[in-house]
């Protein structure tokens, strides 16, 4: 008979488990995110088909930032069953620690809590994953348990009506957060970062007219309800601006570009580019008489291979309307294949657009809302669930909502709504 791995991981207190650690291909182990002392005790007991044998018990004390076996793979012949874990932080200021099962080196995370300091994470198999205080009582756990929260409110008036079935980003528009600054940073543009304010161009939340979004305390951000409403009844994005330029010609023909590496603000929190698109925006209203389907961008996709090309799709919403007002966003398609955008190499008009200013900007879909009604609140919550805390929101997000595929309007839109995010 084979043992499997059973650990159930819940919000404290969770009720009774089993760990077991399977022949030579499974080990625990822990990471410990700073030098903080960390002392640690372990113990459990080996099993065979036939007999239970020889227990065992380690002791010892973690001083880096580094990844320990608390366990080792027991023989092949063997299996390891876990009896108690303890870790306890002693020092005086906090370190994350997550507890892991490494098994043929693929690595599951059993459970993961930032320790302050005298804190204490125990596993029992009668009581499971408990975290104490330093006094040694059972820590108070909010609902969610772990989460801290912030709730960021934004307030938008459009300023132009916007073709029915295209896109419009507000981030030009007053309101809240302010209306954006972009500065002239050029061809190449600029990555963005909203932890700060910044300067007009420099890709702070100036720049990018978001909320500033300070570094979480520990752990990270998790979307966990995005809500809107508006006076038109249509679909509205949350998006992250990971990069943006200025200074493009309208006329017909190519435009190099170097752009500078993204943020680690991809769907996986790297700087490979999956999950990230790029559009053209309409700085001000331009000039093309007709529809512009023949733009392209040139790039590097997620998987590091350059020469890719982005091309207009030719239907309504993925190409330039006729005289796109100020605030439309115009989407490209990628290259067959392709997951996202690393980096651009070139951008070309295809077509003259006329007169006006364009810019282009790379960004992250984070999320989609539905108001179905004009004037009535419409939000979804994504998750507060313990174990699915929502969509991971990166460091350094910059926080941008548009209109997906206008519908006939005769006046310029207001949107208002809330982005609430968790800690943990």
């Amino acid at each position: 008979m084979r043992f499997a791995l059973l650990a159930v991981f819940l919000s404290v207190p969770a009720f009774a488990t089993s760990l077991t650690l399977e022949g030579s291909t499974d080990s625990l182990e822990v990471v410990t995110s700073t030098a903080i002392s960390i002392d640690y005790q372990v113990s459990w007991s080996n099993v065979t088909a036939t007999a239970l044998t020889t227990p065992g018990v380690t002791v010892g004390n973690i001083a880096s930032a580094t990844t320990t076996t608390l366990i080792a793979a027991p023989a092949g012949s063997n299996w390891r069953h876990v009896r108690g874990v303890s870790l306890r932080n002693a020092g005086a200021t906090a370190n994350v620690v997550t507890v892991q099962v490494n098994r043929s080196a693929g690595l599951r995370t059993l459970y993961r809590t930032s320790l302050a300091g005298g804190e204490s994470l125990n596993w029992e198999e009668a009581g499971g994953w408990r975290v104490y205080n330093s006094a040694g009582v059972p820590r108070v756990q909010s609902d969610p348990p772990g989460f801290s929260g912030r709730t960021l409110h934004f307030s938008k008036v459009a300023t132009a009506i916007d073709t029915i079935g295209y896109h419009y980003l507000h981030q030009k528009d007053n309101g809240f957060p302010g209306a954006w600054s972009v500065g002239t940073p050029g061809v190449n543009g600029v990555s963005t970062a909203c932890d700060v304010v910044g300067t007009a161009g420099t890709g702070g939340a100036l720049s990018t007219g978001s909320h500033v979004l300070p570094d979480p305390s520990s752990g990270g951000w998790y979307l966990t309800r995005f809500g809107t409403n508006a006076a038109v009844a249509n679909t509205y994005q949350l998006i992250d601006i990971i990069w943006y330029n200025t200074g493009l010609t309208v006329a017909a023909g190519a435009q190099a570009i170097v752009s500078p590496a993204f943020g680690a603000r991809d769907v996986n929190g790297s700087t490979n580019g999956e999950g990230i698109g790029v559009a053209v925006y309409a700085l001000t209203a331009l000039g093309n008489a007709a529809a512009v389907a023949t733009s392209t961008v040139t790039y590097t996709n997620s998987a590091g291979t350059a020469g890719r090309t982005a091309t207009f799709s030719g239907a309504v919403g993925f190409q330039s309307p006729a005289t796109p007002v100020i605030g439309t966003f115009m989407p490209f398609m990628l290259q067959a294949g392709d997951t996202g955008v690393r980096s651009i190499q070139s951008f070309n008009t295809g077509t003259t657009y006329t007169s006006g200013t364009m810019m282009l900007i790379a960004y992250r879909l984070i999320q989609v809302e539905g108001v179905a009604v004009a004037n009535f609140p419409s939000g979804s919550l994504v998750s507060r669930l313990p174990l699915n805390p929502g969509v991971r929101i990166w460091n350094d997000t910059c926080f941008a909502v548009g209109v997906i595929g206008g519908i006939a309007v005769t006046a310029p839109s207001f949107t208002a709504g809330v982005v609430e995010l968790m800690e943990r």
